[in-house]
């Protein structure tokens, strides 16, 4: 077993931004729990902070799906009267606000990290105190397809720009680390393409150079098969792409039993409250 000397906690998950892929993130988490490993300290990017969010807040895997159940992009979003973004969120930010106990991230039974890019001087950023919402909503606002948030005065766009996996923030404080990754590495070639492809592809190109040196961080790596089928606004299809995650998760589980033997040797601390009651 790895030495637990200078690190504060035991298992860490990072989830990665992949839009609607993204639902690949509570299967694993479904998966985690069944072989008894529970994550005592979470960071999420864009879609990921969405997940990481809800679940550090005490929601089970399927309780964060139903939010989008049988749910369009149109539902959440509505085009925006400005110059800074084709679509605002607000109904999207209303169903959080509604789904979200926790108002800070203090609040939280899990303690979390989530990024966002600072638009003004070009760097990312990691949240873990204070105000939530606004913080999960500025990580997943992809530019120029959704308004960015104003945070103490900073403009915040999409994590995933410069930090679409975000592991190293956890590293060197856990003993273990789980990585979530839901943006492939490799796209598939299409002839045609329409607005929406090149827009996803724009934004597939930018991620990738920031997750492949990520990937190699982690301790046990958790990537969906044929996750790249799937759009970043394919939300109505959150079912299939829910249980992609939960098989990808159980075959690396399966496949690593000593890793895993320690993992849960090791227990949590800070079990969510679904899991103690």
């Amino acid at each position: 077993m790895k030495s637990l000397q200078k690190k504060q906690y035991a298992v860490g998950l990072a989830l990665s931004g992949g839009g609607a892929k993204g639902f690949a993130h509570a299967g694993a988490i479904k998966a985690l729990e069944e072989f008894h490993i529970y994550p005592d300290l979470i960071s999420g990017t864009s879609a990921g902070a969405i997940v990481g969010s809800l679940y550090a807040d005490g929601c089970n895997p399927h309780e964060i799906i139903e939010l989008f159940n049988h749910t369009s992009f149109y539902k959440f979003a509505s085009f925006a009267r400005s110059k800074s973004g084709l679509f605002k969120i607000d109904n999207f930010r209303k169903a959080m606000e509604q789904k979200l106990k926790a108002k800070t991230f203090e609040e939280l039974n899990i303690p979390l990290y989530v990024n966002a890019t600072d638009m003004f001087h070009g760097k990312n950023v990691f949240f873990s105190s204070g105000s939530l919402l606004d913080k999960v909503i500025a990580s997943c606002s992809i530019p120029i397809i959704f308004e960015p948030v104003l945070i103490d005065g900073i403009h915040y766009s999409d994590g995933g720009l410069l930090c679409n996996f975000p592991v190293e923030v956890l590293r060197k404080q856990c003993q273990y680390l789980i990585g979530v990754n839901v943006s492939p590495v490799d796209i598939d070639h299409e002839e045609q393409l329409n607005l929406l492809d090149i827009i996803q592809r724009t934004y597939f190109f930018i991620r990738k150079s920031n997750v492949i040196n990520s990937r190699e961080q982690c301790d046990l790596l958790i990537e969906p098969p044929s996750i790249d089928k799937y759009g970043m606004f394919d939300a109505v299809k959150n079912e299939e792409i829910f249980q992609l995650g939960y098989q990808a998760a159980l075959a690396i589980l399966n496949a690593q039993p000593e890793i895993v033997k320690e993992m849960q040797a090791l227990g949590s601390p800070r079990r969510l409250k679904h899991e103690i009651n």
